[in-house]
């Protein structure tokens, strides 16, 4: 989540960043990532993905651990210069979003799977792309919108909470408010590029991939539940 965004930020940053490497790097971790969603939705890794996603505490933790503890891995051997220890943190990432992905894909027919996927990344790249031209386009500071998205992050925590014990329609408005986190984050994160924030192409890049991931994961759940109700 974006609390593990919050590591030692440079007070003084570099002139230019590499934009194309950026993008580059973000892209074909998230390509991986939604192959792997679609290879694992037809194997036990979907069903201990279910498992571990049916009860929201401990999907929770299954999150933390693996999306949150990846990221927090791999920003430490960046710092370090550690590129193993860097893959590790991305290998875990990408582990976790799989176990959620391949959980959402596995609940609908086989054959809505690939369509819903192909429509998730359009919607996805499109939301992105707009993103991208508000950021660029503005001079506006987004800085503080790393703490916004951690204040979205607690407060969908804290009533997906009270849902799963007093009314579950909190826990639709804390799946809202975590995917407005996960947009927020994706905003600082590509306005962190912009300013070149961490002076790491890569760690910019895994930044950027987490959020998107993020925003991907809320829409395909929406994308699957329109395409079952057409196909009934």
């Amino acid at each position: 989540m974006s609390s593990v965004h919050s590591s030692t930020q440079t007070e003084q940053h570099a002139p230019t960043v590499n934009v194309s490497k950026v993008a580059g790097i973000a892209t074909a971790l998230v390509a991986v990532n939604i192959l792997l969603m679609l290879v694992g939705s037809y194997t036990p890794l979907a069903d201990l993905g279910l498992v571990l996603f049916s009860n929201y505490f401990v999907g929770i933790a299954t999150f933390a651990a693996t999306i949150g503890g990846g990221f927090w891995i791999s920003n430490t051997g960046i710092k370090k210069g550690t590129i193993p220890i860097a893959g590790a943190g991305v290998t875990l990432i990408q582990f976790g979003y799989t176990l959620l992905g391949s959980a959402i894909l596995t609940m609908a027919p086989a054959a809505l799977r690939v369509p819903a996927l192909a429509i998730t990344t359009v919607v996805t790249g499109l939301l992105t792309a707009g993103i991208v031209v508000v950021v660029f386009r503005t001079e506006r500071s987004f800085a503080r919108w790393q703490t916004y998205s951690k204040g979205l992050f607690i407060a969908g925590f804290a009533a997906g909470g009270v849902g799963f014990f007093i009314n579950p329609m909190l826990m639709v408005f804390a799946s809202v408010l975590f995917f407005l986190g996960f947009v927020t984050d994706l905003t600082y994160e590509i306005w962190a590029v912009k300013e070149n924030r961490y002076g790491s192409p890569i760690r910019n890049a895994i930044g950027i991939y987490v959020a998107v991931m993020g925003v991907f994961i809320h829409i395909l759940r929406l994308v699957l539940y329109v395409l079952s109700m057409l196909d009934n």
